[in-house]
């Protein structure tokens, strides 16, 4: 009798344990990756309007708690975009570009850290980098585009 209630219990055990799902044959298929807009738009809808509050958050130096979280918002859409520009489909070129949206990335990379220790030093320490970046690449990248002096 004894083993039969353990061979009962044993079963009752097993039957509640979570059971592993079946392997499957094959992992679906990636999404490929589509671009939405165009590089104009990235630019002018996501790139300029961050870059404009990171280069003028100095002008309101008491921050609200909002105004914290937009400048992260910001610099953290700064970074990504520059992702962006990175991604296969966006990409002119595996060198120079690369090198210009990486300067990018690390100015936003920078600007989110200091955003989330709200340091506003920090963020207008990083004008003078903000500022050659977006100039190295249309240095580069726009036809007739000439540095400023």
């Amino acid at each position: 009798m004894r083993p039969l209630v353990l061979f009962i219990l044993a079963g009752a055990v097993l039957a509640q344990a979570p059971s592993a799902p079946p392997p499957s044959a094959e992992a679906p298929p990636s999404p490929a990756i589509k671009s939405v807009g165009t590089m104009s738009e990235i630019m002018l809808e996501m790139v300029y309007p961050t870059s404009t509050e990171l280069f003028y958050a100095g002008r309101n130096e008491t921050k609200t708690a909002k105004d914290w979280i937009d400048l992260r918002e910001n610099a953290l859409v700064m970074a990504e975009s520059a992702n962006l520009l990175m991604a296969d489909n966006r990409a002119r070129d595996k060198g120079q570009w690369m090198t210009d949206a990486k300067l990018l990335r690390d100015v936003g990379d920078k600007a989110y850290a200091a955003a989330k220790a709200k340091d506003l030093p920090a963020i207008l320490a990083l004008n003078a980098d903000l500022y050659e970046a977006c100039q190295a690449c249309h240095e580069h990248y726009r036809p007739g585009y000439r540095r400023r002096l």
